[in-house]
């Protein structure tokens, strides 16, 4: 793999990652405590990724993983949006 497909790899990887913390953050409150209590260790890891995430952009001035993650969360909002109208 070259390492221009390897580093754009890396950037979906940590755009998804913030994502995911977001789509934790939306769910968080509406499971059981046995569920909750794993989903909560997630969102932790999550968070803590993305903290580390956000720090070397900051340090870098490299923000191609936010510029992903704002298309993907797009994404995703537009597919909810899609899927609660046919429900």
């Amino acid at each position: 793999m070259s390492e221009v497909k390897r580093e754009i790899e890396v950037v979906v990887l940590l755009a998804l990652v913030k994502c995911v913390s977001e789509q934790c953050a939306v769910l968080k409150d509406q499971h059981s405590m046995n569920v909750k209590q794993k989903f909560n260790r997630l969102l932790k890891a999550a968070r803590i990724y993305e903290k580390e995430i956000d720090v070397i952009m900051e340090s870098t001035g490299d923000f191609n993983i936010e510029n992903v993650y704002d298309t993907i969360m797009e994404t995703i909002n537009e597919s909810k949006t899609i899927v609660y109208e046919q429900i």
